[in-house]
């Protein structure tokens, strides 16, 4: 990451503002967007785990992600982290930083494609309605 990118990180996540509040507040904005999210709302911290990630940079959402690994059997939660890496991928997106962007479309690309492959009846159903 250049020096520009990583000055636009901080800028968008500022120095001031405690990393685990600024995952928190990411947080809430997240559960908004959430398919019918005033009975929907996420069980799993996915948005504000990856959102204390970025503070650390690009190895520190990779190992984040590799401990997500661990519910990826179980649909409710794998569908709530492929959403939180979609929504992170668009916001680095949105922000011009391709280096988290480029991750996060990697990322959200392997995990969904273990949940398209893997789940079938009410698990696929459940990810195909939230994730569609």
């Amino acid at each position: 990451m250049t020096s520009e990118e990583m000055g636009k990180v901080r800028i968008i996540m500022p120095i001031h503002f405690a990393v685990k509040q600024y995952g928190t507040s990411d947080k809430e904005k997240f559960e908004c967007s959430y398919p019918d999210a005033q009975k929907n709302r996420p069980d799993a911290t996915f948005y504000a785990d990856f959102s204390v990630a970025d503070y650390y940079g690009p190895k520190a959402i990779q190992d984040t992600y590799h401990k997500a690994l661990l519910w990826k059997d179980n649909a409710k939660m794998w569908t709530e982290c492929v959403m939180a890496l979609n929504h992170k991928l668009w916001f680095w997106h949105n922000h011009g930083i391709t280096e988290y962007s480029e991750l996060y479309d990697k990322l959200w690309k392997e995990a969904d494609s273990y949940a398209c492959d893997t789940f079938k009846g009410d698990d696929a159903t459940h990810y195909f309605s939230v994730t569609d």
